[in-house]
């Protein structure tokens, strides 16, 4: 495994903005939370950039990225937030940058790109994680669960001990599996078939979550994954959280756990469901591209 930077009090946690922009106020209350655990929230002179709903335009936003990749001082770049648009900016991304030096790049839905491109031409870990915008204008347990998702992330990074208890999650095929990790967001997962940023999906790990979409269009890209072959050599699938899914007056007739197992079930590899991960307030951390072994109900990843 490639050497990863680990967490020491006092380093800094650098904020990006790859696709929708962020303001300050949004990233208070994530900031508070991240200096309460010993680490300066670094959120560089040109964040706030606005261009439309971007964070600045294309090549800003690339440039940004770069700027960060560059700077020693900087131990993890977290992305603020999704929403879209990664996937216009990604090729002005130096990352010959990162994998001379590498850094932890985190975050989860649309930077699902950067994962998987990370993962294909990098060859070094990323960490599917929560982001500073869901901490904004929350209170109570609300503020609770977003924290311990931010713990995870950072647990995870100063080198402790992490794994996710399954025991008590649906299953199909409850069999021991080990390998390395690889996915994120179904839909954005789709968006880069066939492109330069696609890592192969051959003895790997699926994790796979989304948001907001209809019944039939996961079932449709489930079916593009399924006839282009790339489910068959799967060695486990995780499926994370699938919430504010919909369905037509005249109902799809499946739901999403209905439509995965339809589309898995040939394949005979193992599948867990409603893994902790995904588009909700206690999203905690998945390290992609680290050894994970699963047995017995528990995921356990390699500690750095």
């Amino acid at each position: 495994m490639t050497s990863m930077p680990i967490l020491q009090k006092g380093d800094s946690i650098a904020i990006a903005a790859p696709a929708r922009s962020i303001s300050a106020e949004q990233l208070a209350n994530a900031k508070a939370h991240i200096e309460s655990r010993g680490y300066r929230l670094y959120a560089p002179e040109g964040l706030y950039a606005i261009d439309n709903q971007f964070g600045g335009s294309d090549t800003y936003r690339a440039e940004f990225f770069n700027t960060l990749l560059a700077d020693d001082k900087v131990k993890v770049i977290w992305c603020a937030r999704g929403g879209y648009g990664t996937l216009r900016m990604v090729d002005g991304i130096d990352f010959d940058l990162l994998a001379a030096s590498p850094k932890w790049i985190a975050g989860f839905s649309d930077i699902t790109i950067l994962h998987s491109h990370i993962a294909m031409h990098c060859h070094i870990p990323s960490l599917h994680s929560i982001m500073p915008v869901f901490m904004h204008d929350k209170v109570g347990k609300d503020l609770e669960d977003a924290a311990v998702a931010i713990d995870s992330m950072l647990n995870f990074l100063e080198g402790k001990p992490h794994s996710f208890d399954l025991t008590d999650n649906e299953k199909i095929n409850d069999a021991p599996f080990s390998g390395e990790i690889i996915g994120g967001n179904l839909s954005v997962l789709a968006s880069i078939v066939g492109s330069i940023s696609e890592c192969p999906f051959d003895d790997k790990i699926l994790f796979i979550e989304d948001l907001d979409e209809y019944y039939y269009h996961i079932d449709r890209l489930m079916l593009m994954f399924k006839r282009s072959g790339r489910l068959k050599n799967l060695k486990a699938l995780l499926v994370g959280s699938f919430i504010q899914m919909h369905d037509h007056t005249i109902p799809f007739g499946k739901d999403v756990k209905a439509i995965i197992t339809e589309h898995c079930k040939d394949y005979g590899f193992p599948i867990i469901f409603d893994v902790d991960a995904g588009h909700h307030l206690h999203n905690l951390a998945i390290p992609l591209g680290i050894p994970v072994s699963y047995q017995n109900g528990l995921l356990t990843f390699a500690v750095l």
